[in-house]
């Protein structure tokens, strides 16, 4: 090493003594001799190094040797600690462990000795008289304690002058190093070098070959022809190959054949450009499966900057696109069916648009609503429904091409694409083919379920050429083929964007039923909890359609509404069951009450005071013997109304029900100002007892609030028994449903009112 620069102390030149030619001769032998033993030095420590001896002991061993070519030495290694603050005794066989101690973690500071300074400085620090030096100030004590005349040190590099730590010679005499001492420490700050880059390298290799051998990725090594060298474990469980089966070969053994030459060429010249590529690609396991990983290759090169290897690092990504698949499925499909949703089908629809507008083409866009579902969903519940529409979609798949669409929009309704057909009369032969389908009955958990359905048409490009008025017509024509009679599919035309017209015409004959005495009241049996006995009956407006059957209210009372046709309904009803009552009670049958529906138009005190007196005096009925229901959502949008109509129906004796209480509308702080006698628990929160224990909750404290002001408790929609049980235990007054009696034509109430009458336990009911 060159020492220019460096901090030698030694004697002045005059006070050393003058060698004569004898001593030059001397000196001569000496240095063949120094440079012998440095040279056996040197061989000794690369051989103990080529034959894998440890760190420790190959700076043990190094310290020792020079101990033995300097008589009366000490040798040290000191290194920096990572964090290049601190230093930390490596190797000092023959150094009390009381120094050890104190200069293992210090900091380097100019008054800390030798080593120390040569960490700050970079270069030799020779101290020859340590009692004197003020670079020894800091551990004077010391120095003195353990007889420290002399100590030199010198730095230790690795590659690009990155300094490592000090070799320091440490000696009781106070002395200057000679040449020869110099070379022995430049030779030993060169080995301890050696040593620590080779130890440093090991460390990191197997640092590498840690992770290599546990990292998650699989990893694979080749040469410069691409033929492997190594994997790793992960390599062999997710391909499936032990390194044996791939040493020697190319990485094509993974090949998939999913991917073209053109992607190959691509990687290749990423390599070659950047030195790295990385993407998605698909590859095969040895058992043959294809699967997709993410691929990162590296290309590797010497310090000449030749390349000389590539090394890939890949993971199994299948989860993840079983995962991404998952949600975009769970994002474009309907949870029941798995159809397309309404998000799918409108991107499909618009593709096909696009294509046919591209190549002139026909397409169709057929609506498809199940005909009177509702009333399937009450009669069975809503499994029962939910499994219907899952078969409904089975029977409709099969009857389209691979190219066609059929999504649910939600309910009962469903939309079908069909592509590149040639006229409409194609899109009515598929048509007519899901009504024959869909005519057979569903077996449905050991019930015969019926689903007829009622499809409208729209052709691309006359009916609409955007995807919306496609969709919107073709709904307009199902609900024309509703108003046909259902069981049909009808083409939408122009004519049926109006809706005035189907309107016009149901109000017609709507108006006409009255004349056609089409309207029948239903009686649907209410009993009281406790016994079962039969107190009343709730009053139920059907429709006899000369065309298409009986109709339920749902159909013809929001018509009848708009049409300002529900008073003289409405009027015809109430004098109906006052007429009906009458004649039950001529024959000498219980005495029951009728609940009689009001809808928003009869929500009238005006109404209410100028009909209902005469009606009850015209057939002698008592004001106990009627009850007016309103639903829970039109009385508490009625605002002041509504007080009105109760105060109206107080002054009369009539009693005043509340229908679908629980349904969410209900304010409970005006409910305690509205002096109303009845509260019927709707069938919804009644369906699901006693599975659901929050619609359990629910019923009970209806009933609880009820009887806190004084409101008698009607539950409707009971089926089963331990629904009528369940009712009972929490004080339910009175109940209503399919287990005591569908709704009925008056016949057949009047023949369970006698049957009730010819019990010998039972006594004639007075209404309350």
């Amino acid at each position: 090493m060159n020492f220019k620069g460096s901090t030698i102390d030694s004697q002045p030149h005059n006070s050393l003594p003058q060698e004569d030619s004898r001593d030059c001769a001397r000196r001569e032998i000496l240095d063949a001799r120094q440079l012998s033993q440095l040279l056996d030095l040197q061989q000794t420590i690369l051989e103990s190094i080529t034959l894998g001896k440890g760190f420790s002991a190959l700076l043990q061993a190094l310290c020792r040797m020079i101990e033995a070519m300097i008589p009366q030495s000490l040798a040290s290694i000191m290194l920096l600690d990572n964090d290049r603050k601190t230093m930390r005794f490596k190797s000092g066989p023959s150094i009390p462990e009381e120094i050890i101690k104190i200069f293992d973690g210090i900091r380097p500071s100019e008054n800390m000795g030798s080593c120390s300074n040569a960490i700050l400085t970079g270069a030799p620090v020779f101290v020859s008289d340590v009692p004197s030096d003020p670079r020894w100030d800091g551990v004077r004590q010391l120095a003195a304690a353990h007889r420290i005349g002399s100590c030199w040190s010198i730095p230790i590099f690795a590659e690009n002058r990155y300094l490592l730590g000090t070799f320091a010679i440490t000696s009781e005499h106070k002395r200057a190093p000679t040449p020869f001492h110099t070379r022995v420490l430049d030779t030993s700050s060169y080995l301890a070098g050696i040593i620590i880059r080779n130890w440093q390298r090991e460390q990191r290799l197997l640092q590498w070959n840690a992770v290599f051998d546990n990292a998650s990725e699989g990893m694979v090594i080749t040469d410069i022809n691409g033929l492997i060298i190594d994997v790793n474990q992960s390599f062999t469980k997710i391909t499936g190959y032990t390194p044996d089966e791939v040493k020697g070969r190319t990485p094509h053994v993974l090949n998939s054949g999913k991917h073209d030459k053109s992607f190959f060429q691509a990687l290749w010249a990423s390599l070659a450009e950047t030195g790295r590529w990385q993407g998605e690609i698909w590859n095969r396991r040895k058992s043959g499966d294809v699967y997709p990983e993410w691929l990162s290759v590296s290309r590797i090169q010497n310090r000449e900057g030749e390349t000389c290897n590539y090394v890939g690092v890949f993971s199994d990504i299948s989860s993840l696109k079983e995962s991404e698949r998952k949600l975009y499925h769970m994002a474009h499909h309907d949870p029941l069916t798995g159809l397309p949703n309404r998000l799918l089908m409108t991107a499909r629809l618009e593709h096909a648009i696009g294509q046919a507008k591209r190549n002139p083409a026909r397409l169709a866009v057929l609506f498809l609503d199940l005909d009177r579902f509702k009333n399937i969903n009450d009669a069975y519940g809503h499994e029962i429904g939910d499994q219907l529409l899952v078969n409904v979609a089975s029977r409709l798949k099969v009857r389209l091409r691979e190219q066609d669409t059929i999504a649910r929009l939600g309910g009962d309704e469903f939309v079908v694409i069909l592509e590149q057909i040639q006229s409409a009369d194609c899109a009515m032969t598929i048509a007519s083919s899901f009504i024959e389908s869909l005519s057979r009955p569903f077996n449905l958990v050991n019930n015969e379920v019926y689903a007829t359905p009622s499809i409208g048409i729209a052709m691309y490009p006359e009916d609409g050429t955007e995807s919306d008025t496609l969709i919107k017509n073709a709904d307009i024509a199902m609900y024309r083929a509703k108003e046909q009679g259902r069981h049909r599919y009808c083409l939408y035309t122009p004519t049926l964007s109006s809706r005035l017209e189907h309107r016009l015409s149901y109000e017609t004959l709507l108006r006409r039923a009255l004349e056609r005495n089409e309207f029948q009241l239903f009686y649907q049996p209410q009993v009281r909890a406790v016994d079962r006995k039969i107190l009343g009956a709730e009053v139920l407006l059907r429709w006899h359609h000369p065309e298409q059957g009986l109709q339920l209210p749902g159909m013809f009372i929001p018509v009848l509404e708009e049409a300002d046709l529900m008073d003289e309904v409405g009027n015809w009803v109430l004098n109906s069951a006052c007429q009906q009552l009458r004649e039950w009670r001529q024959k000498g049958l219980p005495q029951i009450r009728l609940a009689v529906n009001l809808s928003a138009k009869q929500i009238s005190p005006g109404y209410i005071r100028d009909q209902l007196p005469a009606l009850l005096s015209q057939y002698q009925l008592g004001p106990q013997c009627l009850e007016l229901e309103i639903t829970e959502h039109n009385i508490m949008e009625s605002g002041e109304q509504a007080t009105q109509l109760i105060a109206s129906l107080r002054d009369l004796g009539i009693s005043l029900a509340i229908d679908d209480f629980g349904t969410g509308y209900s304010s409970l702080a005006r409910l305690k100002r509205l002096p109303v006698h009845c509260l019927k628990i709707d069938r919804s929160l009644v369906r699901d007892i006693p599975l659901d224990t929050n619609d359990q909750a629910i019923c009970r404290a209806v009933v609880a609030l009820g009887h806190s002001l004084g409101i008698r408790i009607v539950a409707e929609g009971v089926e089963v028994e331990e629904q009528a049980d369940f009712l009972l235990q929490i004080n339910c007054d009175e109940l209503q449903g399919y287990l005591y009696g569908r709704p009925m034509e008056s016949g057949e109430f009047e023949h369970l009112l006698r049957r009730q009458l010819s019990t010998a336990s039972s006594r004639p009911v007075t209404c309350r």
